[in-house]
């Protein structure tokens, strides 16, 4: 799994041009990783989405992120809403290739707009959908406004986003302002969907390339990554008695997951939360890395004692399947290139100087 940036994306609105090119294979290994703020059955979750594509790579034409079957999701909240937050990196052709930032709010859109039914026109042969969520950021000073076109196909809801060509000529009508090319993409979306029964879930994102310099999407490039989300995930984290410095022990449990040979990561700093998760950046560094696990998933870190007051967070992370498991989840069948497990963060333990004896 990559490390999150803790928001981030696109880098355009519409999308020209549905012809589709030929069968070109072409560099091309995008992933989606998915975290949620919750893995009990049943819950609301915050979604965090987290896209990354090597800056060598062809530019994305199209993504499309499928919620996994038996997840329910609420598209009903008003044109204005905040919903969650916005990052990402960009490769920027018109500044010499070099990446730059964009940051700024996920906002419920008003699915009626001409401009929105435009654009989604032009990038799902639709004008309609049940929501629009828009990514505000700027780029150089430049505001984009990047549509997500939202709806509940089936048992899934599905996430489009379609970008513009950036490495067209300067000046060709459709081209991608600035020539900005996604490097990655994260953002969080809050209170829409709620997590399915105990099981094992898929979160699947269907990545479309351009044939370079044409701006023309490539279908025969179509790729798949997936994230597996299993229902109850769960790390716990707790001091336990030690003769010297602090002892930490705990269980690592996701359904449908063997913890064998799994390392988890401990995370600590002298200010709450210091571990990332799906909400927020973390506010600590990274201290250790535990021994390989048992199937039970049982760990523990000894450090030493701390000379000031500690927050320590395990999490675990950056683990993916060996191969993707048969049979997309989607109704789209392409091939799938990758499959991350969501990363799960324990609770926090405070640790505090030890008094002096007498």
């Amino acid at each position: 799994m990559k490390r999150s940036l803790r928001l981030a994306l696109l880098a355009c609105a519409s999308f020209i041009g549905l012809a589709f090119a030929g069968s070109a294979l072409a560099a091309f290994d995008p992933s989606l990783t998915m975290e949620q703020s919750s893995y009990k059955p049943g819950a609301r979750i915050t979604a965090d989405v987290f896209i990354f594509s090597k800056a060598a790579n062809d530019p994305a034409a199209k993504i499309t992120i499928f919620s996994p079957a038996g997840y329910s999701a609420n598209l009903s909240a008003a044109p204005g809403t905040k919903i969650g937050r916005v990052a990402a990196l960009a490769k920027v052709n018109d500044l010499g290739g070099g990446l730059f930032g964009l940051a700024g709010d996920v906002v419920v859109g008003n699915p009626a707009d001409q401009t929105i039914q435009q654009n989604s026109t032009l990038c799902r042969q639709s004008p309609t959908n049940q929501a629009v969520w828009i990514l505000n950021a700027s780029l150089s000073g430049q505001a984009l406004q990047i549509p997500v076109f939202v709806n509940k196909v089936g048992p899934f809801t599905t996430l489009e986003v379609c970008l513009r060509p950036p490495d067209l000529p300067q000046g060709t009508p459709g081209r991608q302002p600035l020539g900005a090319q996604l490097v990655s993409a994260d953002f969080t979306v809050n209170n829409v969907f709620t997590n399915g029964k105990r099981d094992v879930y898929q979160w699947s994102g269907i990545f479309t390339p351009y044939t370079p310099g044409t701006g023309t999407p490539n279908a025969a490039g179509t790729v798949e990554w997936r994230t597996l989300v299993g229902l109850p995930s769960a790390l716990t984290l707790a001091k336990a008695k030690t003769k010297k410095g602090i002892k930490f022990v705990g269980k690592l449990t996701v359904n449908g997951v063997s913890a064998k040979n799994i390392r988890l990561d401990l995370y600590g700093g002298r200010k709450a939360k210091p571990a990332p998760d799906a909400v927020l950046a973390g506010t600590g560094k990274h201290l250790a890395k535990s021994a390989r696990l048992p199937a039970s998933g049982r760990y523990s870190f000894s450090r030493p004692s701390v000379k000031f007051t500690t927050f320590f967070q395990a999490r675990f992370e950056n683990y993916s399947l060996a191969r993707c498991d048969p049979g997309s989840p989607t109704p789209v069948t392409v091939r799938c290139i990758g499959e991350d497990i969501a990363a799960v963060t324990s609770n926090q333990v405070k640790a505090t100087k030890p008094r002096k004896k007498r």
